[in-house]
């Protein structure tokens, strides 16, 4: 059977198969990749947060705990626990979304959670 335009149903049908094979074969790609980008994210802000701990640490800051809400803007540091107000404009949000980040700076070691 013929239509209009000279493209018989089996051609038709041959083009909407290829269609979606693609499709099937391109959903995990993409979604991987995003995956991918989510942990390339979170690493950099892991390093982020922990270099902005060594910056406290090498100008005199005290043991702290920096647990802010995520996307918080930095402002005038009015407490220890504010500290990170200087070396950040603001909190990171966890793009792996397995919780909020906290650093804790006790003796000189810096640890950023959570962990991948």
């Amino acid at each position: 059977m013929t239509n209009q335009d000279g493209f018989t149903l089996t051609e038709l049908l041959v083009v909407v198969a290829i269609i979606g094979i693609l499709a099937a074969l391109a959903v995990p790609l993409y979604s991987g990749v995003q995956d991918q980008a989510k942990e390339t994210a979170f690493d950099a802000q892991v390093r982020e947060l922990h270099q902005a701990a060594q910056l406290h640490l090498t100008s005199g800051g005290k043991d702290a705990v920096w647990a802010p809400t995520p996307g918080e803007k930095a402002g005038t540091p009015t407490a220890a626990h504010e500290t990170w107000m200087n070396w950040l404009e603001r909190w990171p949000e966890n793009p792996l979304e397995n919780g909020e980040f906290v650093v804790e700076i006790e003796d000189g070691n810096i640890e950023v959670m959570p962990g991948r």
